[in-house]
């Protein structure tokens, strides 16, 4: 391993080589487009045994520490982090380790990191986080979890010396809720790998797809996203069941494996199974077919009311033409004037009628805008010099 100048232990990671999710996505274009020699990352991986722990150099950048914790749940991935929490401590002493940074995803261990700070601060040890989104207001959570966030939160981002806020919706909240001595609020981007247009003709598990739910193209509109409350289901359903157009509305989400007494209400309010425009797919994981269903999309309708920067919003922004979001201020720093915006059930109604009579040449201007957006603001390069720049700053 080659000696760095800073230090970056990453934690809240389930896995860089492993146990793909949101932030494991997130840490994948950040280090896979990294070339800073003077950085070294040890980025944490979670296993359920004992013999499972060790230390992988995987290459120049990335070191990669499995550490055990074999709970299940949702109190796992709290233990998991303080447990990387203490690991890391140990090594930076053990190894006297230069210049160490902690970089918390997430805010899942804020009381902990509180009651560590004064001694991992007499270390040396700078500590910043990135808050991903405004978790305590996540309707998928019982009350008391949600009082749980909330003080997590204020007490991780008391703790640290920087908070790297990945959308300016999420700094202004941070802004708002710190008083008193504030850690340093910088903003850097989520990113998204640019795709290019696909190629005719489409392949055969493509056209599979198409033909088994009755979809063609530029004869739809896709929502797709996580099965929860406040991505705004019932709102997109009953809004585009209103409207007037006779293009379809595909779905794409957990439905089946998510709380099934949200469905119900789904159904219960909507009765879109009464309505043949209305196709809930289920999940699809294959990237290939995702880029035609993006790509062929009439719009692509986002309902997120909840959080930072949605990485499935960038991913259409850079492959749909026409976006039709939810009118808040997360969803605006992303789409700028290269997104159309609705607030209610009413005026996505209006909207999706007015997509529909749109010209070509005003679709494409629409999603050439979004796309050069994406590719000035969001792609990987520029994440990646805004992490460089950060942990210049915070050492």
């Amino acid at each position: 391993m080659a000696i760095a100048n800073k230090n970056v232990f990453i934690i809240g990671l389930r896995g860089y080589t492993q146990n793909y999710g949101g932030w494991e996505t997130f840490a994948h274009g950040l280090l896979d487009n990294w070339e800073d020699d003077g950085v070294h990352f040890y980025a944490f991986e979670k296993v359920d045994k004992k013999e499972a722990e060790e230390i992988i150099e995987y290459n120049e950048f990335i070191t990669c520490i499995r550490v055990c914790e074999p709970s299940t749940g949702s109190s796992a991935m709290m233990k998991y982090d303080k447990n990387c929490t203490d690991y890391a401590i140990q090594y930076v002493q053990e190894r006297k380790i230069e210049n160490p940074i902690f970089f918390y995803l997430g805010l899942r261990v804020g009381p902990y990191v509180w009651l560590k700070k004064k001694k991992i601060k007499n270390l040396g040890i700078k500590l910043m986080e990135n808050p991903a989104g405004v978790e305590w207001k996540r309707t998928k959570w019982n009350k008391l979890v949600q009082v749980y966030a909330f003080v997590s939160a204020i007490m991780m981002a008391k703790s640290m010396d920087l908070l790297a806020c990945d959308n300016e919706g999420i700094q202004e909240v941070y802004e708002k809720l710190l008083i008193g001595k504030k850690p340093i609020l910088d903003y850097v981007a989520y990113g998204v790998d640019l795709v290019p247009a696909v190629a005719e003709p489409m392949p055969e598990k493509g056209k599979d797809f198409f033909n088994k739910w009755g979809i063609e193209k530029d004869e739809y509109y896709l929502v797709l996203g996580r099965y929860i409350p406040e991505n705004n289901y019932e709102m997109m359903i009953k809004g585009f069941m209103k409207s007037k157009t006779n293009k379809k509305l595909l779905i794409i989400t957990n439905y089946k494996t998510e709380i099934q007494k949200f469905h119900q209400h789904i159904l219960d309010s909507t009765h879109y199974p009464d309505d043949d425009r209305v196709i809930m797919a289920g999940t699809l994981y294959d990237k290939e077919i995702l880029h035609y269903v993006r790509q062929y999309a009439r719009g692509y309708i986002h309902g997120h009311s909840v959080g930072g920067t949605n990485p499935g919003l960038l991913e259409a922004m850079a492959e749909t033409n026409v976006n039709l979001l939810n009118d808040v201020s997360f969803n605006r720093y992303v789409g700028g004037d290269a997104a159309v915006y609705f607030k209610d059930e009413d005026s996505l109604k209006k909207l999706i009628e007015e997509v529909d009579m749109m010209s070509e040449k005003k679709i494409w201007d629409i999603g050439n805008r979004a796309k050069n957006r994406m590719s000035e603001k969001y792609s990987w390069k520029k994440i990646v010099d805004g992490y460089n720049r950060i942990f210049h700053q915070i050492i």
